[in-house]
């Protein structure tokens, strides 16, 4: 063997190591499996293919072409892969955009818009129609009677002595309760006569604070106690004697009772 065949020889092997390692490495997912030419490697196995001499060369050529193969198998999965995900090549979407028109780009925006918000505002055509709607609607005592439900009844206040009546709360224990609570309220009232609401209605949980709450409101809706305010602050004012109300329903003050305004309170 002369010394060019040496050299040649030589260079072969260190090339298919190399194209070895490379597949090795694409393999333990260090590379994308597309970035060998997969033409080019078997262009280096065939034109060294002529050299194999001994044992070591034809297992070294082995090793080439079975590293080659895996590799041309991960390319085939990441192909699969891709096609079952519907995945696009950003290069070729990039492509395909630049090669359409204006009107065809205008006309697979509209086909793919699908808003999920509507914007409405007031015009001078919607609030003519709304007019001429409402101005055309038939009273809410015409329509019903095209119901036939008979005499209409207008709505009344229901009070206690109603609700008892009903069988909906006990009238006896509650008011016996109001009364214990109106005592409660005046002894703690102490020496100014006030009492803070929140602290007042506060309990050892959430549901009987809103029972307090409930009672509390129906103690200044019978005239045993006044709803104050000052600034954010809330006071009751306990009375000597209850002056219930003689006309009328009484005044509605809606506190909303939460966790997160018991809180606040605190």
């Amino acid at each position: 063997m002369t010394m060019t065949e040496k050299v040649r020889r030589l260079s072969g092997r260190r090339e298919l190591e190399e194209l070895i390692q490379t597949c090795i490495s694409i393999e333990n997912r260090r590379f994308n499996p597309f970035l060998l030419d997969i033409a080019e490697a078997l262009s280096i196995i065939r034109r060294h293919s002529n050299q194999l001499r001994t044992l070591e060369d034809h297992l070294l050529d082995m090793r080439a072409i079975t590293s080659v193969a895996r590799v041309v198998g991960l390319q085939s999965a990441y192909l699969r892969f891709q096609s079952s995900s519907l995945f696009v090549d950003p290069s070729m979407v990039k492509e395909k955009l630049d090669s359409l028109s204006r009107e065809q780009l205008a006309e697979f925006l509209l086909l793919s818009w699908h808003p999920i918000v509507e914007l409405e505002q007031l015009t001078l055509a919607s609030t003519k129609e709304a007019k001429e709607f409402w101005e055309s609607m038939l009273s809410f005592f015409e329509r019903r009677k095209r119901l036939h439900l008979g005499p209409f009844d207008n709505p009344e206040a229901t009070d206690l002595s109603e609700l008892a009546h009903m069988r909906v709360v006990d009238e006896k224990a509650y008011t016996r309760r109001m009364q214990d609570l109106w005592n409660e309220l005046k002894k703690r009232s102490g020496e100014e006569g006030t009492a803070d609401y929140w602290n007042f209605i506060k309990a050892s949980d959430f549901a009987q604070t809103v029972t307090r709450a409930q009672l509390v409101s129906f103690l200044v809706s019978y005239g045993y106690a006044n709803l104050r305010r000052k600034g954010n602050t809330l006071f009751l004012v306990p009375k000597v004697k209850p002056a219930p109300h003689l006309e009328g329903s009484p005044l509605s003050f809606p506190i909303p009772i939460t966790k997160e305004a018991l809180l606040r309170a605190k």
